[in-house]
């Protein structure tokens, strides 16, 4: 029998956590036709001795949502095995979408995620208004495949106006938002997303409008999906621990999971240095859930969250009042109150003496300067602001401002986010947890995340063995497949779409992040290359191959729309 392309001789993980074994995948249109010892003949074999094959990489958070419009290929995801990859996170999507609120809606998205105003003002183009209408912008031309989420803020936008940013829905608004969320999922959105964040808001510091939402109307919405037995729920709700106790937080994903009977992926499982132990209580009481037979499933991270910022434009701070209400300022004011002394004694408090829970770890020995702005404070390069107000006799908050009133705003810091690595090793070796928080598409000049799977693979499973990389492919495939119900996919099976990647276990690694300049009106944004991986392929064809495009376009959009691109 003859095939369209032979991949021959690499070590197959199949996804499903089995023991690797060495073999030959074939391979004809869009899918795997065989797996074994192939003797037919093909167009092209490729020969992949030494390399691992794989499923392709599932990206589950991301906010990629506009950055397709303008970069199909999804880049830097491709580069790192990413085959496909999930927008609509955190509550926030381009649909649906009035004409009149596009403006509060690009809001949302330039202060949660922290992407430029300019760049989605300039490059959006607003073709559609419903989201089936998006999804169809989407399949005019995508290299890797996209599982959209509808999220929540939009719902209450298109339903509620800029009500949606003040009060609760009342009955017949959730109803609304019901039928508009089914339509969605019918349409092949995969779920719905939904964010309580209470840092979270719009440009111009109005609330985002799901944090309006209450527990109920959260629990409607998901009812759609199992009304449809279609769809899975994703849930932010900050830094859990925080707003209120973890057990309320955990159990309302619970309740969600048990009513609908759908898949609830939470956010999320971390160790901080402020609440040393919170990791494992969120471990234990997830575990708790799922033995009640409730889908239940906290997410973590195999990446580095090294956030880097200046005081035009940190959220670093946002949870901290004082700070926040400065942060606001336009630049210009934003300066002069800098200087203020009464200011700098709260800003001081809220950063260095109060003892209350926060996002921000206050620990300013991991705040590092890691670009000065003039060459006087070159020499402090490298170094933390704890050990630069140390040389200079100061204290580290009016270190931190009067530096950077000096550059003029523009110094450049980087919060490292340390944590401890036996502690995160145990949270990735839970069977509980889904690895990946990539965020790709947002805070575009902060951190790079493109490279979580790489570095899962690489530094975490390779040199520090915390599982065989069977199971750690297993978390990158076949277990968000499953929950996220894309059912044809994160198998090397027969039948199952060929959606591949090929790499050198050896090898494999996320690279230094870059900053370029290559956004839409030339501004710029961190990308990252990998190491050790060869080729990228989606739905047959190869996307990427040595760090490379190919020209192809082959990506689709999955759910229950995907019937139309047949």
């Amino acid at each position: 029998m003859a095939y369209d392309v032979v991949i021959k001789g690499g070590r197959i993980y199949d996804g499903s956590g089995l023991p690797s074994f060495s073999g030959d995948v074939a391979i004809n249109g869009t899918q795997i036709v065989e797996v074994g010892r192939i003797n037919g003949s093909a167009r092209r074999v490729i020969h992949a001795d030494g390399l691992a094959v794989a499923p392709g990489f599932i990206d589950f958070h991301t906010h990629m949502d506009a950055q397709l419009l303008w970069d199909p290929l999804a880049t830097s995801s491709c580069f790192h095995g990413v085959t496909t990859l999930i927008p609509g996170n955190c509550g926030l999507s381009l649909a649906p979408c009035r004409p009149e609120d596009r403006e509060n809606v690009i809001g949302s998205f330039v202060r949660v995620e922290a992407m430029p105003s300019q760049v989605l003002r300039r490059a959006v183009e607003w073709e559609w208004e419903s989201f089936p209408e998006y999804l169809d912008r989407l399949r005019q031309r995508l290299g890797v495949n996209v599982a959209a989420l509808m999220g929540h803020c939009a719902l209450r936008q298109f339903v509620m106006g800029e009500e949606s940013s003040e009060r609760a829905a009342t009955p017949d608004e959730i109803e609304q938002m019901k039928a508009i969320l089914r339509e969605g999922i019918k349409a092949g959105a995969i779920g719905f997303s939904t964010n309580q964040n209470r840092r979270h808001m719009r440009e111009d510091g109005r609330p985002i409008p799901s944090r309006l939402a209450t527990d109920d109307e959260i629990l409607e919405l998901a009812g759609v999906l199992g009304e449809l037995n279609s769809g899975s729920v994703q849930i932010s709700r900050g830094t859990l621990g925080i707003a209120c106790p973890v057990e309320q937080d955990v159990d309302l994903f619970h309740r969600i999971a048990a009513t609908s009977g759908r898949p609830v992926i939470w956010q999320s499982i971390a160790h901080r240095h402020s609440a040393p132990e919170l990791w494992r209580k969120l471990l234990d009481l997830a575990q708790e859930s799922l033995s009640k037979g409730a889908p239940s499933y906290p997410l973590c991270n195999a990446r580095l969250f090294n956030g880097r910022f200046n005081l035009k434009n940190a959220q670093t701070f946002d949870d901290l009042p004082s700070w926040k209400q400065v942060m606001f300022l336009p630049v210009e004011q934003r300066a002069e109150v800098f200087r203020d002394a009464e200011v700098r004694r709260k800003l001081r408090f809220e950063a260095v003496e109060d003892t209350r829970p926060t996002n921000f770890s206050r620990r300013w020995d991991q705040i590092f300067l890691i670009k000065a702005a003039s060459p006087k404070n070159q020499p402090f390069e490298g170094k933390s602001v704890e050990e630069i107000a140390r040389s200079l006799n100061k204290d580290v908050v009016d270190t931190f401002l009067d530096i950077s009133l000096e550059e003029k705003l523009e110094t450049m810091f980087q919060n490292s986010g340390s944590r401890d690595e036996l502690t995160t090793a145990e949270i990735l070796r839970s069977p509980f947890t889904l690895v990946g928080q990539s965020d790709a598409g947002a805070h575009l000049i902060y951190h790079a995340g493109y490279g979580y799977a790489t570095r899962f693979l690489g530094y975490w499973i390779r040199e520090n063995k915390v599982m065989g990389l069977e199971e750690g492919i297993r978390k990158l495939t076949f277990m968000v497949a499953s929950l996220f119900g894309l059912y044809d996919r994160g198998l090397i099976r027969p039948g199952m779409a060929a959606d591949l990647v090929l790499f050198d276990p050896q090898t494999v690694r996320e690279c230094e992040p870059e900053m370029v300049n290559d956004l839409p009106g030339g501004e710029k944004r961190l990308i990252q290359r990998a190491l050790g991986v060869k080729m990228t392929m989606v739905n047959g064809a190869v996307l990427v191959e040595d760090g490379e495009h190919t020209g192809v376009f082959p990506g689709r959009v999955l759910g229950n729309g995907t019937a139309a691109l047949h």
